[in-house]
């Protein structure tokens, strides 16, 4: 590495600030605001479909609740209906029979009666789920709308950066063309191990990839060397400004 030219050393630098570009644009992809819209928009719809489903579950068994009622008052009907029917065709005779038809025919209008009462609570049940649910899907139909718009802006922002990111890739390659095969070698297995960091620039007396200051006797050692290095700490090339 001690012959890289000066065009080498910008080169290297130029391409660890396309791969920085890239990165930093793949991370605001990654990173959405609008991303986060939708997902929050998401698990309001979420949130919804459970609820519609709890007032689905609620209004089902009230309406079970509606027929069995009406079943027994049908059938309650059917017995007051019969023991009046009794009453009247001549069939009873005797006092004892007639009293008990009459108290037949009481106590069956009761329960009839206690059966429409609670057959009338059961309906209200049946509609409030109803009008609970009408407004729950009301308010997934709105959230629909907010959701095609969210995701429409969220495709359309990460669009144009997926775009952006392409031309800066299609940019970094004239630019790694420029390097020696070697350094270009020398490169890439530095930025793999180093999270997408392969180069960095001594400044103020450390690397400006690691960030870390060199004791005297490294500094020293690069002052006086080679153009370009390989960083003591964290084994990046390390270019060496005159």
């Amino acid at each position: 590495m001690s012959d890289a030219t000066a065009d080498d050393l910008a080169a290297l630098q130029e391409l660890q600030a396309a791969d920085d570009e890239v990165r930093r644009l793949e991370h605001r992809r990654d990173g959405l605001p609008e991303q986060r819209v939708v997902e929050d928009l998401e698990t309001r719809d979420a949130r919804l479909v459970a609820a519609e489903d709890d007032v689905a579950a609620r209004r089902d068994a009230a309406l079970r609740d509606q027929r069995q009622v009406e079943g027994e008052i049908d059938a309650l009907t059917r017995r007051r209906d019969e023991e009046r029917a009794r009453l009247f065709d001549g069939s009873l005779t005797q006092m004892r029979e007639i009293q008990a038809a009459e108290a037949e025919v009481a106590a069956t209008e009761r329960r009839r009666s206690e059966h429409e009462d609670q057959l009338l609570e059961v309906m209200e049940a049946v509609e409030a789920a109803e009008t609970e649910a009408a407004g729950l899907a009301a308010d997934r139909a709105a959230l629909a709308e907010q959701l095609t718009a969210a995701r429409a802006a969220r495709d359309a922002a990460a669009g144009e950066l997926t775009d952006r990111i392409a031309a800066a890739v299609a940019a970094r390659a004239p630019v790694l063309a420029r390097l020696p095969e070697p350094l270009r070698a020398r490169y890439e297995e530095a930025a793999a191990r180093g999270q997408g960091t392969g180069v960095g620039v001594l400044r103020d007396e450390a690397c400006t990839a690691c960030r870390i200051t060199f004791p005297r006797s490294d500094l020293n050692a690069l002052l006086t060397g080679p153009p370009l290095a390989t960083c003591p700490n964290c084994r990046r090339l390390l270019v060496i400004p005159d």
